[in-house]
Parts: C-alpha cells; structure tokens; sequence
C-alpha cells in the first residue's frame, strides 16, 4: 500500500487529474470530493478500492484549512492504494473560471426548455443542462 505523509506527518491520499492535454493535478491530500454521475463521493486514506462515473461538477482537495476546487466535465475516478486517479476531458481550477450568475441561469433555462426531437437530441439538451446548472452550483459557491 502506498503512503504519502505531510511535513506534519498526516497520512495522505495521492490525487491525480488527467485530461487528454496535460496532467492538470499531481498533489496529495487529506480528503478528496469527487462529484459522481449519482452524487458525491468523499475519499480519505484506506478508502476501499472503487471505480466510478464522474458527473459534471465540483472536485475538491482538502488538506486542514486549505481547500482546492476544480470543474470536472465528467469522466472517471478509480480508487486504490490511497491513490485516486481522474480521467476527465476537462478539469478548471474554480478559480480560472469565469462564472456569471446571472448568464449561467439563463443558459441552463434556455438549455432546459429547448425543443429537442429523437433519443440523441433530449440527451444532448440533459447533458447541455447538467453542465450549466454545475457550473451554477460552482458559481454561487464564489
């Protein structure tokens, strides 16, 4: 098993964030927020192995008081040896992002209530939504 340990001596987790350009996160913390298709999965040292689903959202990197934020546009997360490993095809620092209240709330409307005809055309309109109103969520965070 592996084990990363602070300066203060705090067993970590290993966290890795990989999209398709760069290795955006290479960092050890003391809890990992993952935002999952079905909810928020929290992952601290020992977790039992897993993979899972990433949904579109907010990941977050704890170590004491200091707290790291990123956007996740889904993907994958595995779990093993107090290391999790992401693969998503894009990861944002929040605070790189520049979120509008106001527009996002407008768009994830406009995405919402968008005529769509055939299977492929309503999942891409829920698809559209789930990012917009993520982005929300991240946005009135501040």
């Amino acid at each position: 098993m592996a084990d990363h340990a602070t300066t203060a001596g705090a067993k970590q987790v290993r966290c890795t964030i990989v999209t398709p350009e760069e290795t955006v996160v290479d960092s050890s913390a003391e809890f990992v927020a993952l935002p999952l298709f079905d909810g928020e999965l929290g992952v601290g040292l020992n977790h039992a192995p897993m993979i899972g689903r990433l949904g579109f959202g907010e990941l977050r990197l704890r170590t004491g008081a200091q707290e790291t934020r990123y956007y996740v546009n889904g993907g994958f997360v595995q779990v093993a040896d107090n290391e999790v490993s992401v693969l998503t095809d894009r990861a944002v620092p929040a605070t790189k992002l520049k979120l509008d209240v106001q527009m996002l709330v407008e768009q994830a409307a406009k995405a919402s209530a968008a005529p769509a005809a055939g299977d492929e055309a309503i999942d891409q309109r829920e698809r559209q939504a789930r990012q917009l109103n993520a982005k929300l969520r991240l946005a009135r965070k501040g």
